[in-house]
């Protein structure tokens, strides 16, 4: 599906698709070395519970949110498509977040191209959090996830307004 074009209402919905494949793809990946950020680790850890706060969808056993990164209010403005999915499983939570950069196409401006998904996979043992994999360096992190847990701290008012 890479290159063809989504109208906003079909970028959810590929959000969704490519987290599921990445959480399928890096379910064997092996750990990282010692995490160093205490900052970055603490917004997995909220962006995870805001993530559960939304709930799953009927006949799904996992949870997921789809949100955009950019600025203004109006989503279709919006230049990155992130897909979050959280599972809990017997040895602790696994979330995988994938974001991709939306490029606009010639044609129509509304209309745009998912390109270059970058993921970040993590683990929630007891203990704390580990991340597994993450095509972010940890410098990037530090700028991405404080953008991204506003994105989900923005849905989720918006959501509580339409209830």
């Amino acid at each position: 599906m890479r290159g063809a074009a989504l109208s906003p209402s079909g970028k959810a919905g590929l959000a969704a698709a490519v987290v599921v494949a990445a959480f399928l793809a890096s379910s064997q990946a092996p750990p990282l070395p010692a995490q160093k950020s205490e900052e970055v680790l603490r917004l997995l850890r909220q962006i995870r519970a805001a993530v559960q706060e939304l709930g799953k969808y009927p006949g799904e056993d996992f949870v997921r949110g789809e949100f955009f990164l950019g600025e203004g209010d109006d989503d279709t403005n919006k230049t990155h498509a992130v897909g979050v999915l959280v599972t809990d499983e017997v040895e602790g939570g696994r979330m995988t977040i994938v974001v991709s950069r939306l490029e606009p196409t010639g044609a129509n401006p509304r209309v745009r191209y998912a390109r270059d998904p970058r993921t970040i996979v993590c683990r929630f043992p007891a203990a704390g959090v580990e991340i597994v994999r993450s095509d972010y360096a940890p410098a990037d992190l530090r700028r991405l996830l404080p953008s991204l847990s506003r994105a989900i701290a923005d849905k989720k008012n918006l959501l509580m307004l339409r209830k």
